[in-house]
């Protein structure tokens, strides 16, 4: 069933990917169902997508991901461009970071897209419906009626729902666990959702009629304090609207469950007048901030976790109900999105016989360590943003003013701020690949390498020598990924042998369900040594655009590649 199911008392569905969840990371996983063909059902216990956004930035990586589905210039047209970061102390800005200019040989979309949570879940639960996949509003999680740690092939698992219309049972053969930081599925899973809580709240407003920052992003610091500001367009009143986030140094409210994930902290709307109050005085005081008024106000607990575990037999969680952590870096959103699409694609090469069963099992290995670092650093930059130890208080009031200045002019010159860039917008992410036939010394071991196990280095100008089918015209390299398929690149001319090589051993990878297909396709391009594809590279390509076999004709281990 690819749609929201006829509801009655007692019925019965079947699909082979159920999703229970349907913010960002839950919508995406049904919009890559649509896109690889599977049979799937997306639910969620709220009536509509959200209104009120937590999450605020699309980095350069999502927005590749959605690139695939076709969608990447309608996030385009609806956002705000952040094209600079501008770090601060107090009142003042200490330079101007230019985020497109350090990520414009490296992605199609350098720089931060604005683009609201609630913008995404529109834009998403839209493409579903257009693919006539809609949600299923009001419908939520209940229980598993058959052990849902139990997975073998062919099998299937049962999910209780609770809809409008009654009890909704579903057998599916897989499901997708995106149902936020307070996951019922986690917790009917058992699975610890390890980490820790930050003993301060956290507030987040979208203001209009703000003065005080700049036109990108903004960072501020002070003594006890930090700001960020987003950009969010014009506000309609002749003014700007912005995103501000902060630290209430509110110890004295009880904190929230642990493993209640970043739910609101319930105030009433006399403390909750009061907190914003307090938060409107800070920013202006400290940062020298001021706006005319609301549009939304929150306050949050900020929380570290990771789950113990990223599956449970069928059963896969991904977004936030496998990792929360702070704001800073504007991270989580985009994790999840991907989580979306790494774990669907698994599921969809083997559904369709292309992968045995237990390649289901990448899913944890590749993305839970992502989570884990991702949690790691921004636990380490959120604590020191927000310690009052007398050495943090140091670093902000001291040396942070003193050495940001040099830093700002110097690592946009040095290849330390392609890096940066690339760490901020995801598109550095570094898989372990299994060994390969090509690994003809010893046991199959896992690799990665300067191109093994990450997703495909952009070339903007790669001189096609053929159609690219579903091409959007950009004329780069990832245009052969829109296909999302299996699929060999062969870069420059003495990659032909080995391009041929790669899909004569793996032409098992073109088969699908109605039987193998005329083989994995291979789109041959320019060499482009800078991007670290010297003449003589053959890559295979996963459908999620990562690289999971590097030929070049050395005698060296599969994956070794000109460094970028």
């Amino acid at each position: 069933m690819s749609a929201a199911p006829d509801h009655g008392p007692g019925r019965r569905v079947s699909t082979d990917v159920l999703v229970i969840g349907a913010g960002p990371t839950g919508l995406m996983a049904g919009a890559w169902c649509a896109k690889l063909g599977l049979q799937s059902l997306v639910v969620d216990g709220k009536a509509g997508p959200t209104r009120e956004s937590r999450a605020l930035a699309v980095q350069a990586r999502s927005l590749e991901v959605y690139r695939q589905l076709g969608l990447a210039q309608a996030v385009l047209d609806g956002a705000t461009p952040a094209t600079s970061v501008s770090p601060g102390f107090r009142h003042r800005t200490l330079g101007t970071v230019r985020l497109d200019r350090m990520g414009q040989q490296l992605t199609p979309f350098p720089g931060i897209t604005i683009f609201e949570q609630s913008a995404n879940e529109d834009l998403l639960a839209r493409h579903l419906r257009d693919q006539h996949r809609p949600v299923a509003w009001g419908t939520s999680f209940r229980s598993f009626t058959t052990d849902p740690w139990a997975a073998g092939p062919g099998g299937t698992g049962t999910v209780e729902l609770d809809s409008p219309e009654g009890l909704v049972q579903v057998s599916a053969r897989y499901v997708v666990a995106a149902d936020g930081a307070s996951s019922a599925v986690r917790h009917a899973l058992d699975i610890a959702f390890e980490g820790a809580t930050n003993r301060f709240e956290f507030y987040v407003l979208d203001a209009y009629g703000v003065t005080g920052t700049e036109s990108g992003i903004t960072l501020r610091a002070s003594r006890e304090h930090f700001m960020l500001a987003f950009p969010l367009g014009d506000d309609g009143r002749g003014g700007r609207r912005a995103r501000l986030l902060g630290i209430l140094r509110a110890e004295d409210r009880s904190p929230a469950d642990p493993d209640d994930g970043a739910d609101p902290v319930a105030a009433s709307p006399a403390a909750e007048a009061r907190d914003e109050a307090r938060a409107r005085d800070s920013l202006a005081e400290e940062f020298g901030v001021r706006y005319a008024g609301t549009d939304w106000y929150s306050t949050y607990r900020v929380h570290h976790r990771v789950a113990a575990a990223f599956r449970a037999g069928r059963v896969f969680l991904a977004g936030d109900a496998a990792h929360i952590h702070s704001p800073v870096g504007a991270q989580g959103m985009n994790t999840g999105l991907q989580d979306a699409q790494n774990i669907v694609c698994t599921i969809a090469d083997v559904l369709a016989g292309r992968e045995p069963e237990d390649v289901l099992d990448r899913y944890e290995a590749e993305r839970r360590p992502v989570a884990l670092n991702l949690v790691r650093t921004t636990d380490v930059v959120f604590g020191a943003v927000t310690s009052l130890s007398p050495l943090a208080r140091l670093a902000r009031t001291r040396v942070f003013p003193v050495v940001a200045p040099v830093l700002l002019r110097v690592a946009p010159r040095l290849p330390l701020g392609g890096r940066m860039f690339g760490y901020l917008s995801q598109i550095r992410i570094h898989y372990w690949m299994p060994g390969t036939e090509a690994d003809r010394t010893g046991p199959r071991r896992r690799r990665r390498g300067t191109v093994l196990g990450r997703r495909l280095p952009w070339v903007p100008d790669a001189g096609h020598t053929g159609p690219v089918p579903g091409g959007d015209g950009r004329g780069d390299n990832h245009e052969a990924l829109n296909t999302a398929e299996w699929q060999v690149h062969a870069y420059g001319p003495a990659a032909d042998r080995w391009a041929r090589d790669l899909a004569d051993r793996h032409q098992d990878r073109a088969a699908g369900r109605a039987g193998p297909a005329s083989g994995v396709p291979v789109f041959r391009f320019r060499a482009a040594p800078e991007a670290g594809l010297p003449d003589g590279t053959a890559l295979l390509i996963r459908p999620d655009g990562f690289v999971a076999e590097v030929r070049d004709g050395s005698s060296a281990p599969a994956g070794r590649v000109s460094p970028r």
